[in-house]
């Protein structure tokens, strides 16, 4: 398939993970601090519940810095969506204006998404942690809680985010009465034992679970602790557990000054990492083939028509 693509690749792999489709050769570029990932908010400033009674701050508009752009906002504005200020706007046609294939590239990791979800349901997964979620997308149902459950009617979702608007947005969303059972944690990915420990209030963690982590380890900037957060995030859960995981790469010089012209603007910093680095996410869990790829070449239900953006990778891997 990538051959009939007609993309060059560099090899991307890892030695726990199988080769794609068709040999590939990896450029290693640096790594480099960058992103699109921060905090906004309003609603009451009471708490308030989840569908399953578990408490979840609530927040005000006064949480929101509009000065600051932040990547959740900013992936909103270019998925067209609606929650979204002017410092996100102009950071996010700063960043086209110099990687035109920004909205490609998110595009291709949220189809990714969408595709290991249904995936999982086949393999009999029920349960999904979904850390770093960003905004509710309601217009088009694509939220995680919305696949699975139309995929499989007893799957559950919990949302995972530290940011106050995206808790606002999943909270109003959940309270409209999803089409499975849903809940939210507010917590920050590197709090390991919080994620855990809220997911256990809506999950059953002595069964297989899937963490979903899609654009949100570059918000680590120490590679080594991203891949240690990783792996106590898995070993918290029981085998036959899946990872899918997907981030941009050093691969294009255009995307990384783009990530450094937005690191520039105060926004929380999204360090771009090598293909290699991303695939050691991986490292001891069995992987899915076609192993570690571009999104738009993970499983696609048929094969990508025209250009295939390949500046991120993703893979979706089993304890």
């Amino acid at each position: 398939m990538l051959s009939a693509a007609g993309i060059p690749l560099p090899d991307t792999t890892a030695s726990e993970l199988p080769p794609p489709p068709s040999s590939v050769r990896v450029r290693e570029d640096r790594d480099v601090d960058v992103n699109p990932l921060g905090p906004v908010a309003d609603g009451t400033s009471q708490q308030q519940q989840t569908p399953s009674g578990a408490v979840v701050p609530a927040f005000t508009s006064k949480d929101v810095d509009r000065l600051v752009p932040h990547s959740a906002r900013v992936w909103d504005y270019i998925l067209g969506g609606n929650d979204h200020y002017e410092a996100d706007r102009q950071a996010a046609e700063t960043f086209q204006e110099v990687y035109p294939d920004l909205a490609h590239m998110l595009a291709s990791q949220r189809s990714f998404k969408h595709r290991a979800i249904e995936y999982l349901t086949k393999q009999d997964v029920r349960q999904f942690i979904d850390i770093g979620p960003g905004l509710p997308s309601p217009k088009d149902l694509t939220d995680t809680h919305i696949i699975a459950g139309s995929a499989a009617r007893d799957a559950r979702t919990v949302y995972v985010d530290n940011d106050p608007l995206v808790t606002i947005r999943i909270q109003e969303l959940l309270n409209e009465g999803p089409c499975c059972s849903a809940g939210l944690v507010h917590a920050d990915v590197v709090d390991t034992e919080t994620v855990l420990a809220g997911a256990a209030r809506h999950l059953d963690l002595d069964q297989p679970v899937a963490i979903l982590l899609i654009g949100v380890m570059g918000h680590i900037d120490n590679t080594d602790d991203a891949h240690a957060i990783v792996r106590r995030l898995m070993n918290g859960l029981a085998p036959g557990s899946y990872l899918a995981l997907s981030d941009a790469t050093t691969t294009k010089t255009a995307l990384v000054w783009a990530q450094e012209t937005y690191n520039a603007t105060g926004a929380a910093p999204y360090r771009l990492r090598t293909p290699t680095r991303i695939a050691e996410f991986f490292t001891g869990l069995s992987p899915v083939q076609p192993g570690l790829v571009p999104p738009a070449l993970w499983q696609p239900s048929q094969p990508p028509e025209g250009g295939v953006n390949i500046d991120a990778r993703c893979a979706v891997a089993k304890t």
